[in-house]
């Protein structure tokens, strides 16, 4: 019985010992096959620019848009059909030039009709002017009674009316047929042009406007902590990005005196001369209203600001190669660089593209600009 169980403990010992070295094989298994699933971090190839600091004229940094000096709208007073139309839009034109003619033929008879009213009004008159003169010698000589000289001067009285009258007439007649040729009443670009040949059209239908652009305003808004730095007169340099290297120069020509009543915010026009219409009605434009003196400015590539959640950041590279994102306050814009007035320090690396793909800790490669 001793040597039995005996053998029984062998067994079961043995068959233990091969269960644990099975299970064993299988964590080292499962261990070698996580290892491989292990990935090394990926690095992100960015553009990085140093914040430096640099000389910058201090003043007002406003955004506006441009605007013509008088935006002229332009309608038949009659009503008719338009059969002549001789401008397109974007069209310049001076003071005067027709833009468009509505059907006159029935203008044109009415003046014949009115002159020759007024010629037979001229020939009756002269007629009892002829007749006046006679009753007037006749009574001299007392040849006839004062009754009939009375008589004559009524009727060249009343011829003269008709000839005033008829005259009138024709005047009106003929200012109703001039007025069927629309001209623009401003030197200007013709704009938002809604009609077309053949068009009927009524009186006072907007047909199109004309933007007087020899001179333009820019529109700007102003906080009231800076409308007093405002005045009538005060130089302004303006800009437009279709024309990235030429500024415009101008002067405050407007101030409304009363604070808009949603925003709060004083309303400043910048009258620009503009004598190549360079500047356009619509156009987005960047207002330095300047002081004296250039300061120094700590500034950054505008491309480094993001914003998230209502926060502004930029990312730097640290010491050790990771993207950190750091919140920063901006301040004026410079062109293409972007004031930065706290959380950043001179010298620090920016990144300046792949924002969107960035996290904060994120391994770069710096590329292009410097490192």
């Amino acid at each position: 019985m001793m040597v039995r169980k005996w053998r029984f403990n062998r067994y079961v010992a043995g068959g233990v010992l091969a269960a644990v070295c099975l299970l064993g094989g299988v964590f080292f298994s499962l261990d070698d096959g996580e290892a491989e699933d292990v990935k090394p971090q990926s690095v992100l190839s960015v553009s990085t620019r140093r914040a430096v600091v640099s000389e910058q004229q201090q003043g007002l940094h406003l955004t506006g848009t441009v605007e013509g000096l008088t935006s002229a709208i332009i309608s038949s007073r009659y009503s008719g059909t338009v059969e002549s139309l001789t401008v397109e839009n974007g069209q310049q034109v001076q003071a005067g030039t027709p833009l468009l003619r509505t059907d006159s033929q029935e203008l044109a008879n009415n003046v014949r009709m009115a002159e020759n009213g007024v010629h037979k009004a001229t020939v009756s008159h002269d007629n009892i002017a002829v007749n006046l003169q006679r009753q007037q010698s006749l009574y001299e000589t007392g040849a006839t009674s004062r009754q009939n000289l009375d008589a004559a001067q009524t009727q060249w009285a009343t011829s003269r009316t008709e000839m005033d009258d008829a005259a009138a007439n024709l005047a009106i007649a003929q200012k109703r047929l001039a007025d069927a040729t629309v001209t623009s009443p401003v030197t200007g670009v013709v704009a938002n042009k809604n009609v077309t040949l053949g068009q009927m059209v009524s009186a006072g239908t907007q047909l199109m406007t004309v933007e007087q652009i020899d001179a333009v305003y820019v529109t700007v808004q102003v906080e009231q902590q800076d409308i007093d730095k405002v005045q009538i007169g005060k130089d302004a340099t303006v800009k437009v990005d279709t024309y990235k290297d030429k500024t415009f120069a101008g002067k405050v020509a407007v101030i409304n005196p009363v604070a808009g009543r949603d925003n709060r915010l004083f309303m400043v026009k910048i009258r620009v001369e503009n004598p190549g219409f360079e500047l356009m009605p619509g156009m987005f434009a960047e207002v330095l209203l300047a002081d004296e003196e250039a300061k120094p400015v700590l500034t950054v590539p505008r491309s480094a600001m993001t914003s998230r959640k209502g926060q502004n950041y930029v990312f730097v590279v640290s010491d050790e190669g990771k993207a950190q994102q750091v919140s920063v306050e901006p301040g004026a814009l410079y062109d293409e660089n972007l004031e930065i007035k706290s959380g950043l320090s001179e010298g620090a690396l920016v990144i300046t593209d792949n924002l969107d793909k960035l996290k904060d800790g994120d391994m770069v490669n710096a590329y292009g600009g410097e490192k």
